[in-house]
């Protein structure tokens, strides 16, 4: 009865292309159907959306160096633009972070950092003292003041207190004033910092940035952009600067911003009241004309009032407000707490070389496993420890022969020709795994022997 009301819904299949639907139905059904063509964004576009939403922002806690983020970067774009796999490696080395040092708990939110510097070990602040970033700062302080840091332990409580609010005023400043730099950089020709904020921020992190070639040429490209350009960015910039703890910055653009909307009344007016003369005089020669044309060639030209202003805004920017706030975390009192810097041992568990791998585990098993080389390794390091004692080509017999001699030995010690159902099963299987793992293949000269493939160490 309510056939002709209910909305009903088919869903038969999804494909890769339209083209895929015609060849799988004919015509006339296909002509019937109603096909909904649908794009999920690129993997790159979602990477994008989580550091700018969640990582790259003052409110996460923690934060990658710029050589572990480049590699994790590098891993996404150039392996596998697997977003679960990124996210997995971020979370080792958190992980890595945390189990190095039972200090590194104060790598939290600051509404919780007074109570985590209260319960921390005597040799937690020990730790923290032979930090080097705390040392550096140790011998920026007179005399007096040291003394009172390495040996009382109430007032080091107080100063991490301080210095770790510092850091995460540093850290919301630093952020702020990185999308800043990334709205500007990131549509110039050839974008010389690059066009994704996560690009500005492995160089951020890593050097003083404003003392960078590409910073200095993102910025020659600046004092050639129009009004319309410059005007649209210095809003984009203002939107950022509203919620933040920058209130001078936030007042400095935005009064920058209203003398752009003035400019064209100022030049408007400065035409009419000084137009443009040429004085060259009379009974003037060609060669003479020439010189002069010369002359005035090579003299600079006055700025008009947008050039100026251009010229005073890209200072300001770029001299007070990147060069103050964009310094590295490197420079910054206890920055090891919150920053992950262990790329070595990273790059090592996450980036392994498979071949490599699988030699050490076969070969060295205790490497991994922690165990001595004894008759209960695993059956196929056996196995495979006893392939390499061979030549080309490999007797299947002898072989079994040998791995029974390890794993089930005889009280004389002769060859075993009655071999249990279990032995042979268990020899067997890590042959085919051997087999599965490219060490080894069939032989088709002789049945009852295989062929190495491998040689050498790797």
């Amino acid at each position: 009865v309510h056939i002709k009301t209910l909305p009903l819904v088919f869903v038969f299949g999804i494909a890769t292309a339209v083209s895929t639907l015609h060849r799988s139905v004919p015509h006339h059904v296909s002509s019937k159907l109603y096909n909904r063509v649908f794009h999920s964004p690129p993997a790159v576009s979602y990477l994008n959306r989580i550091l700018e939403k969640v990582l790259l922002t003052h409110s996460c806690p923690f934060h990658l160096d710029g050589k572990t983020f480049k590699m994790l970067s590098d891993i996404f774009l150039f392996y596998d633009f697997s977003l679960h796999g990124f996210i997995q490696r971020f979370k080792f080395c958190m992980m890595e972070h945390f189990y190095e040092s039972s200090w590194k708990v104060l790598c939290c939110p600051l509404s919780e950092m007074s109570q985590h510097v209260k319960n921390l070990s005597k040799e937690d602040l020990e730790d923290l003292r032979q930090l080097p970033s705390f040392r550096n700062y140790v011998d920026t302080l007179p005399k007096k003041e040291r003394a009172p840091l390495l040996l009382d332990d109430i007032h080091f409580r107080s100063v991490v207190v301080k210095l770790m609010k510092n850091l995460h005023a540093y850290l919301q400043n630093f952020h702020i004033t990185l999308k800043c730099l990334h709205i500007l950089t990131s549509s110039l020709p050839n974008s010389p910092l690059g066009k994704q904020l996560r690009e500005v921020y492995s160089t951020a992190v890593s050097c003083n940035v404003h003392e960078t070639t590409a910073y200095k040429e993102c910025f020659q490209l600046l004092a050639f952009q129009s009004r319309d350009e410059l005007q649209g960015k210095l809003q984009e910039l203002l939107a950022i600067l509203k919620h933040s703890q920058l209130s001078e910055a936030h007042k400095k653009v935005s009064e920058f911003l209203s003398s752009i909307n003035d400019i064209v009344l100022k030049e408007r007016d400065n035409t009419l009241k000084s137009p443009t003369k040429l004085n060259i005089g009379e009974n003037v020669s060609r060669t003479q004309l020439k010189e002069k044309l010369m002359e005035l060639s090579r003299s600079k030209k006055p700025l008009t009032f947008y050039e100026e202003l251009r010229k005073n805004i890209l200072d300001y920017l770029s001299d007070t407000l990147f060069s103050q706030y964009l310094i590295p975390p490197t420079n910054i009192p206890l920055h090891e707490v919150l920053f992950f810097r262990n790329v070595t041992s990273v790059k090592r568990l996450i980036m392994g070389t498979p071949r490599a791998a699988i030699h050490t585990a076969l070969n060295k098993p205790h490497y991994y496993l922690q165990l001595a080389i004894v008759p209960t390794l695993p059956d196929i390091c056996i196995v495979y420890k006893l392939h390499l004692e061979y030549g080309k080509l490999i007797n299947v017999y002898d072989w079994l022969q040998s791995f029974l001699a390890i794993v089930n030995p005889s009280d004389t010690g002769e060859e075993q020709r009655d071999v249990s159902p279990e032995m042979q099963a268990r020899f067997t299987r890590s042959v085919a795994e051997l087999q599965y793992l490219g060490f080894i293949k069939t032989s088709k000269k002789k049945t009852d022997h295989v062929m190495r493939l491998t040689w050498g160490t790797i």
